[in-house]
């Protein structure tokens, strides 16, 4: 059995709220709005005002007055919140968390080219999928699809399509123009393999484990742990005197896994000792549940040593026991990725190598609808708390800084695991103290501005509700 099976936690999501009944008599002066709208209105107020972090902050909004659910929902949100969502499929949602997704498993990066032109650049490809098995590779620039330029406008429809004909391009020495090459993909159901590259690379002497891990998921059996697993256990037997994470892609996922890989990465002596990971903050009707409830059934309130209040250290059979540990980050290294880095801080040197990360110190959950039978398919994915690790640092909404600047620079972009690189190259260099001989770069006259992409909402934490004594009143 996995050393974090016994660890992960099962949460159902309990509303201790009233539920209105929506036949009432109209009052004056109030939309007709249809009865599922009135549904939805209420389950967001409903739920929102239960568990969302900044439950005080929440607008005086009426639901029976707006005609729009999905943008009730955004309108009900606090000001710093950029991270909380909606969707209108919890099924999906859920799958996605699992990493399962209808995708063609290509990532890429969106961007400006001399103001103007967009492209986008692969940034990896996941493995068994309809875009691997066509040979794409990270660093492909896609320059059309479906025989349409991109532009700001367009780029997101069409590349998010089910089937579409990409077209790719290469750099001339002074412009971008097509090779020639257009694949045709559709999208497939895929159970995405989080593990994108893994190997031990030897250099100077010295064994190093590389890792490229885009989600914090074990999937729908576990099956993605035990992948992680094994690579560690490669690590362990080649015999590797350091490791290099490389979570440039990682937008986040389970912060009870992201303490595993801690308990994994880290000193011997943390694990051992169960010492804190993150501590969590929630409203205040949360904050006093959990201190009062008696989660581990030993009889009495658990404090502040809940397990909804504090996340420890757990064991891993697999650990590396060390001091310093280096990750690679860019602006989409998020959440639980966050986590990791930070929970590390107080007992292993961690060397972050890249650009600044994306800066979340929150955590979220799934609520969908709680009645029985459900009567509608919508989720929400609202904050709900804010983690600290154990010396308090947190609030890093700006994100967090490398203590060595490097630009992944996707014009140039080298397999992974290749020296060519030149984020995994500078952590070569501080392991060894030489730096590896890189090609010559391509010199391109048209700088790369990236395009926001969407962000997908991750599950930080599986939260198991206890049945609470009695409602809470909200009305």
């Amino acid at each position: 059995m996995s050393p974090y099976r016994n660890y992960k936690l099962l949460f159902l999501f309990f509303a201790g709220v009233s539920i209105l009944l929506l036949s009432c008599e109209k009052e004056p002066n109030k939309p007709d709005l249809p009865e599922e709208t009135l549904l939805l209105n209420h389950w967001i107020w409903e739920g929102m005002h239960d568990v969302y972090l900044w439950e005080k902050y929440l607008p005086g909004l009426d639901p029976d007055t707006e005609p729009d659910s999905e943008a009730f929902f955004y309108k009900l949100l606090y000001t710093d919140d950029r991270d909380s969502w909606i969707v209108d499929d919890h099924e999906l949602l859920a799958d996605m968390f699992d990493g399962v997704e209808l995708t063609t498993g290509v990532s890429a990066r969106p961007g400006l080219i001399s103001d103007t032109r967009v492209i986008s650049i692969v940034e990896y490809v996941t493995p068994n999928s309809p875009a691997a098995d066509s040979g794409i590779d990270r660093g492909d620039i896609i320059i059309a699809i479906d025989g349409q330029s991109l532009t700001s406008d367009n780029y997101y429809q069409l590349y998010y399509q089910t089937t579409a004909t990409l077209e790719f391009g290469e750099w001339n020495g002074t412009d971008l123009v097509s090779n020639g090459v257009k694949i045709t993909l559709t999208a497939i159901q895929l159970n995405q393999n989080p593990i994108i590259h893994s190997e031990v690379i030897s250099y100077q002497g010295m064994k190093t484990g590389y890792l490229v891990y885009t989600q914090f998921t074990t999937g729908r059996s576990d099956e993605w742990l035990d992948k992680l697993n094994g690579v560690f256990e490669d690590f362990i037997s080649e015999g590797i005197s350091s490791v290099v994470i490389d979570l440039r892609y990682n937008r986040g996922g389970s912060l009870d896994l992201s303490a595993y890989i801690a308990s994994t990465l880290g000193p011997a002596s943390a694990m051992e000792n169960s010492e804190v990971f993150v501590t969590l903050i929630w409203n205040d009707f949360y904050n006093d549940l959990w201190m009062e409830y008696d989660l581990d059934d030993d009889g009495k309130p658990d404090g502040k040593e809940s397990k909804q209040l504090v996340i420890r250290l757990p064991e891993s059979q697999l650990n590396l026991n060390l001091t310093k540990v280096y990750f690679l980050t860019t602006g989409s290294t998020a959440s639980a990725s966050e986590s990791l880095m930070t929970g590390l801080y107080p007992y292993t040197d961690v060397v972050q190598i890249g650009t600044a990360t994306y800066g979340k110190c929150y955590g979220s959950i799934t609520v969908d609808d709680w009645a029985d039978p459900k009567r509608h398919s919508w989720a929400m994915q609202p904050i709900v708390l804010k983690y600290s690790n154990a010396d308090g640092y947190t609030d890093f909404i700006t994100g967090i800084n490398p203590d060595f600047f490097v630009e992944d620079d996707l014009h140039n972009a080298a397999p992974f695991g290749s020296l060519d690189d030149p984020l995994l190259a500078k952590a070569m260099e501080e392991i060894t103290g030489v730096a590896p001989a890189r090609k010559k770069l391509v010199e391109s006259e048209s700088d790369f501005t990236a395009l926001p992409v969407p962000r997908k909402p991750m599950l930080e934490r599986i939260i198991e509700w206890p049945e609470k004594p009695g409602s809470r009143e909200l009305f």
